[in-house]
């Protein structure tokens, strides 16, 4: 398929979207409220000849759940919301070791962040679990205020207290040590490289945590806004640290928007109103069913408005149904927040090899892919995915590097040479793992990915459907590579921030904590414009060098992590449903004040009680 005949790139020309409102992500049916998400699961303003349904968000710093958010009246308050989950796709419920983006989800409506988006596509910031945006008195100090009479939910062993500086104190200490309750190093502190600047953090009153780093930090307000910096309660921590992986509603405990009653892994799951939170609130639960790898359930359910959002697979079903209800409904295109791409150890035999890896990249036929999967409805993604696209090499350009040529036939030939060259034939059978939820949600994923490796490159290539459990315990015990005849491809972990810089150094460095089991194919290039990267103030300066480290990554086959693409989501939701913002990241923590079920709306009616 020509890249011209790209459903995205016929919808920019159209008119009918524009790249400048995806440039800082747009949303999908598997974030926010639409469902719990998937794992790791482009100038113009957009224009739709579809009703607009989400108000988009555009709270004022310090200003979360303020009375403004119903101006006009037209606001309604009151029922339960329902939605479909990602089935039994959870990892662990510390908020601060996961990187599932179902629970990042799910921890948006219950736990709160020292600071959130109230919009995305403005990049506007407001205080969350404080009470207005920190001060910087100099360029290493933040001054971080505590929010007046905020509770947590009445679970014990937390039992609704008051909310303290010290809860504050501790979440940037535990994420910055990165150690368990008994002090031992756990490499699933995600997120802990990105506090490593952090000098000191003390309570200077009873109201104020200061923040101490050891030289000026651009990124770490980014970080604090992200669907993981979620402040859990100390005592909890202690006493469910061991136990998290077990997953029970009693463990989350948050001072958010709304408690988490009913929790089953396969995905049934309940949350309801908290009666202390502090800010606006207009819907009153929330209700998931686990529907997402059974399409023909899935549409029934939304069909019957026994969910209110959906996101058909095929453009058939989604034109099918755009029509069916012409009038009754809306529908939202947008970038996913996962990527679709792989991970294999690149540090060691067999994956060490450039001439291995960049066979396997090239053997992979993107817009195959895409054409056969999504019906032409995703992009090609580089190491930086569009939904940051302002940061990485633009798609004319992508499609002159080796893996997303036009002409797949000389991407071929060559991959054939170079697996030859690495020794490829004489490695015999390789396993890959495909996730469980990708090939369910795309039936025949799995075939597809094996027939082109198998055909392509000759050797026995063998696939084994896995949860991801198995393939996230994997992932860091270096299990594919590292010796091991394996690799995989599924969703990839979820795009977490506007700008790619922070997450670049952490998954590319060699110095990176996270680089010895993520990918871990050294490339010189990346490590020294990712260092210059973590020191340069200037926005457009790591704009620039972003875009570079893209070149770079992309050259070197991935590095490890061979990207191919994004899909691009329709979210159907009847009118009657309101959403927050739709951006290709964890909306959650805005579901409270933005989104609204309207009775009077007619397409409510024969909406299941």
């Amino acid at each position: 398929m020509r890249q011209e005949d790209n459903y995205w790139v016929k919808r920019l020309q159209s008119g009918q979207l524009s790249r400048r409102r995806f440039v800082g992500g747009a949303a999908l049916a598997g974030v926010g409220a639409a469902s719990l998400g998937l794992v790791g699961c482009g100038d113009d303003d957009s224009t739709s000849t579809t009703k607009t349904t989400a108000p988009g968000g555009s709270s004022t710093a310090g200003a979360k759940g303020s009375p403004s958010a119903a101006a006009g009246g037209a606001k309604v308050k009151g029922g339960i919301a329902r939605f479909t989950s990602a089935n039994n796709t959870f990892d662990t419920m510390d908020i601060d070791r996961s990187r599932f983006t179902p629970f990042a989800v799910l921890a948006g409506f219950t736990n709160l962040g020292l600071v959130e988006y109230s919009s995305y596509a403005k990049a506007e910031l407001r205080g969350a679990f404080c009470a207005k945006m920190p001060e910087q008195p100099d360029a290493t100090t933040m001054n971080f205020t505590l929010r007046d009479n905020m509770f947590w939910h009445n679970k014990p062993p937390v039992n609704g207290r008051v909310a303290t500086v010290d809860d504050m104190v501790n979440f940037v200490k535990r994420n910055k040590a990165g150690v368990l309750q008994d002090g031992s190093k756990d490499p699933s502190f995600f997120r802990a490289p990105e506090y490593a600047s952090v000098s000191s953090v003390t309570a200077v009153d009873s109201k104020t945590m200061q923040v101490k780093f050891d030289k000026p930090n651009p990124f770490f307000l980014g970080t604090l806004a992200g669907g993981y910096s979620k402040i859990q309660a100390p005592e909890a921590e202690k006493q469910f640290e061991k136990d998290y992986t077990n997953l029970k509603a009693d463990y989350i405990i948050g001072t958010g928007p709304y408690t988490l009653t009913v929790f089953d892994p396969a995905g049934n799951i309940s949350l309801r109103a908290f009666d202390k939170y502090f800010g606006e609130r207009y819907i009153d639960g929330i209700d998931y069913f686990p529907l997402f790898t059974d399409n023909a359930a899935l549409q029934a359910a939304f069909e019957q408005k026994q969910i209110d959002a959906y996101g058909p697979r095929t453009k058939s079903v989604l034109d099918d149904l755009s029509a069916k209800y012409k009038g009754q409904l809306s529908v939202a295109p947008s970038f996913d927040a996962n990527p679709m791409a792989g991970t294999y150890y690149g540090g060691a035999k067999p994956w060490n090899d450039p001439n291995l890896i960049g066979a396997i990249f090239r053997s992979i036929d993107r817009r195959a892919l895409i054409n056969q999967m999504f019906q032409g409805q995703a992009a090609l993604s580089g190491n930086i995915p569009p939904t940051q696209g302002g940061f990485a090499v633009t798609e004319k350009e992508l499609i002159t590097y080796p893996g997303y040529l036009e002409d797949h036939a000389k991407d071929l030939s060559e991959a054939k040479k170079m697996w030859e060259a690495g020794g490829g034939p004489a490695l015999g059978t390789i396993t890959v793992d495909i996730a469980d939820i990708w090939e369910g949600a795309y039936s025949g994923v799995s075939a597809l990915i094996i027939n082109m490796l198998k055909g392509n490159l000759g050797n026995d290539f063998q696939p084994s459907i896995q949860p991801y459990s198995i393939i996230n315990g994997k992932i860091p015990a270096k299990k594919y590579g590292n010796g091991n005849n394996n690799i995989w491809y599924g969703w990839i972990s979820d795009v977490t921030k506007l700008e790619p810089s922070l997450d670049l150094w952490n998954v590319y460095n060699s110095k990176s904590p996270q680089f010895d089991f993520i990918g871990g194919a050294k490339v010189q290039a990346v490590d020294d414009l990712t260092d210059k990267m973590l020191v340069e103030l200037d926005q457009a300066k790591r704009t620039d060098l972003c875009k570079q480290t893209d070149t770079e990554l992309i050259k070197a086959y991935g590095a490890g992590i061979p990207y191919n693409m994004v899909h691009i989501s329709s979210t159907m939701r009847w009118n009657y449903f309101h959403s927050e913002e739709t951006v290709a990241f964890v909306t959650a923590h805005q579901f409270a004040d933005q989104a609204w079920l309207d009775p009077k709306d007619p397409s409510f009616q024969g909406r299941k009680a």
